[in-house]
């Protein structure tokens, strides 16, 4: 679960740091090196866990383990308007699929701090699915609430 959570939220973190360089507006760059901040401490939390509840150990994470908390390419590039639509897209659809693995994660943790942390991890995410949505709404990139073709 954490070996999971530790890839997740370094590829997040990344996409985050590569949105932050590459989008137009200060706002949009603030939003995400903020995220990207968020993402990277998550994943230091996640990586103090680790090495405290399983000391020496190292996990092979499989293209399904991975799938469970990443959607899309792993490396994002923005060049233009339709790619930062599409990684927007992406990084909603991972954003609600690591939301979804911490949830059913923190059902499954034996241990009562992971548990707790996997229940904050989820709802951190939740939240940055909804700053996305509403950025990416406000700046026309996404179709308004209420029409279709959501992430």
């Amino acid at each position: 679960m954490l070996a999971i959570g530790i890839y997740g939220e370094t590829v997040a973190a990344y996409r985050y740091t590569v949105l932050a360089e590459k989008v137009p507006g200060q706002e949009e760059q603030r939003t995400f090196a903020a995220i990207a901040d968020e993402e990277q401490a998550h994943k230091q939390m996640l990586q103090r866990l680790f090495e405290k509840h399983f000391p020496g150990s190292a996990f092979a994470l499989s293209d399904q383990d991975k799938a469970l908390v990443l959607t899309g390419p792993r490396l994002i590039n923005v060049r233009d308007l339709a790619d930062y639509r599409e990684v927007l897209r992406i990084t909603l659809a991972t954003e609600l699929r690591t939301t979804q693995f911490y949830e059913a994660m923190r059902h499954q943790a034996r241990n009562e701090e992971l548990r707790e942390v996997f229940t904050t991890l989820a709802e951190e995410g939740f939240q940055h699915y909804q700053r996305l949505l509403k950025l990416g709404r406000e700046r026309g990139l996404l179709p308004p609430e209420g029409e279709t073709s959501a992430p």
